[in-house]
C-alpha cells in the first residue's frame, strides 16, 4: 500500500508556473504561502524533482512563523543525480532521500541517503512503496511539471490542490502546472472531481479528487 499523495501547486490564471524562460515567478500570495506551511506540519515527506532544486534551491523546510512539528522528509527524484552539493536541501534541517536511477554512478552526498530505483527515469510506483516500508505515510508533491504529470497520468495520488494566482503570464513554450508528453487521446484524458473551491486573498484555491467515471 502507498503513502497518502497530496499533489500542490500555484500557477497563474492561465495555468503558467514560471515565466517564459523558466525564470521563477513568485505565484503564492501571503494566504497561500500560509496554507502551505501549515500544510507542510502534517506530512511526513514533501517530494520534488531535480529540476525544482535546479531552478529554485527550495529547502523545503517549514518556515519557523508556522511550524508545529518537525521538517518533513525531503525526497528528490534526480534519476543522472544531478544535485548540486551545495543545495539547500541538503543542509541537514531534515532528512534527505535522493532517488536515482540503478545504474547512476554517485559519489558521496552530505546529509543525504540514496535511493536506486528505475532506470530511464525513476520508478515512482516502486520509490512510493519503498518509503512506505520506511514509515512514510504521506507525501506532499510540491513539482515541478514533469514530476507533477507523472503522479497524474499513474494516478499515483489522491488529492490534487491548485492555487490560482490573479496574473497572466502567456506563452506556448512557458512552463505548465503538468508538464511531459502530455496526453494524445481524448479517450485517455484524466478526468477530476472537484471538492472544495475557496478564495484565499487575490486568489483561488481548487481541490480535486479522482474522478469515479
Amino acid at each position: 500500500m502507498r503513502p497518502r499523495v497530496i499533489l500542490n501547486c500555484a500557477a497563474s490564471a492561465d495555468g503558467k508556473i514560471a515565466l517564459s524562460n523558466r525564470q521563477g515567478l513568485k505565484l503564492s500570495n501571503k494566504e497561500d504561502f500560509e496554507r502551505v506551511h501549515l500544510l507542510r506540519n502534517k506530512y511526513d515527506a514533501i517530494l520534488v524533482g531535480i529540476g525544482t532544486v535546479v531552478e529554485d534551491d527550495p529547502a523545503l523546510t517549514i518556515n519557523p512563523k508556522f511550524k508545529t512539528a518537525d521538517n518533513p522528509l525531503r525526497v528528490v527524484l534526480d534519476t543522472t543525480c544531478r544535485i548540486s552539493r551545495t543545495a539547500k536541501i541538503l543542509d541537514g534541517r531534515s532528512k534527505t532521500i535522493v532517488a536515482i536511477g540503478e545504474k547512476t554512478k554517485v559519489n558521496h552526498l552530505p546529509n543525504a541517503e540514496i535511493i536506486r530505483c528505475g532506470t530511464e527515469k525513476v520508478d515512482l510506483p516502486e520509490l512510493l512503496k519503498e518509503l512506505s516500508h520506511r514509515g512514510i505515510k504521506s507525501i506532499l508533491v510540491e513539482g515541478g511539471e514533469t514530476v507533477m504529470w507523472s503522479f497524474l497520468k499513474n494516478e499515483l495520488f489522491d488529492e490534487f490542490n491548485i492555487f490560482i494566482s490573479s496574473m497572466i503570464v502567456g506563452g506556448k513554450i512557458t512552463p505548465t502546472i503538468a508538464g511531459g508528453e502530455g496526453t494524445g487521446k481524448v479517450s485517455d484524458i484524466l478526468r477530476l472531481k472537484l471538492i472544495d473551491a475557496q478564495t484565499l486573498g487575490d486568489g483561488i484555491l481548487l481541490k480535486y479528487s479522482k474522478s469515479n467515471n
